[in-house]
């Protein structure tokens, strides 16, 4: 863990993994999680956490310290693989239309694949790319391919892709070069809502087949 100074009043903690920085962030929003005095907000990055802090009441220092103490006892209880009993449980249909290029990229059955896919536990670490969509990590090893050479147009809505370490959910209608093994039958994007993600950064998330 790498934290430095990030204008006047916030800090970039930096991590090795999208994993680890899952985790230090579900430690410190979870409801009876870590106590940061001074703490003002935390913003979720794909390996970073961006912490903003009152300066009245903390410092750069003492913030740092702090954390460095909050990590350690986040690896030390294996935070990653915490709060799983309360995970939101969504439906796919796995018929993606990379399903097969997935296998053969894996070494693995599309069976297999699918195995894999469901039997792993996920956290939402960011929305971003377009509104709405779901960056998920905690994903099987096995199952980290590349991109699409070619990207889709029209990727459907609720399409389940994966592309690196990640899993990523399309919230609507729209282009995209991940490797698309299914879709999410739930309403995950609310366009008249607020806000319109149904989801938020943190939350836990396991698979079914639908």
């Amino acid at each position: 863990m790498n934290v430095r100074a990030y204008g006047r009043t916030a800090v970039l903690v930096e991590l090795d993994s999208v994993d680890d920085a899952a985790a230090l962030h579900a430690r410190l929003t979870a409801p009876g999680g870590a106590t940061v005095h001074g703490l003002v907000e935390t913003m979720p990055g794909l390996r970073t956490v961006l912490i903003r802090f009152d300066p009245a009441l903390t410092d750069r220092t003492r913030l740092g310290q702090r954390l460095a103490e909050v990590w350690s006892a986040t690896v030390a209880n294996n935070a990653q693989a915490d709060s799983t009993a309360d995970a939101v449980c969504l439906r796919v249909d796995y018929t993606g239309p990379d399903l097969d290029d997935v296998a053969r990229h894996t070494g693995l059955t599309p069976a297999e694949v699918v195995a894999a896919h469901l039997a792993r536990h996920y956290r939402i670490v960011l929305i971003g790319l377009a509104p709405g969509f779901y960056f998920l990590a905690g994903g099987d090893p096995r199952l980290r391919v590349p991109r699409r050479s070619s990207p889709r147009v029209d990727v459907p809505k609720g399409a389940v892709g994966l592309a690196g370490e990640l899993t990523g959910i399309y919230p609507r209608t729209g282009p995209g070069g991940w490797q698309l093994i299914g879709r999410v039958i739930e309403e995950l994007w609310h366009p008249t809502r607020l806000p319109a993600a149904l989801l938020t950064p943190g939350t836990t998330i396991r698979f079914t087949a639908a």
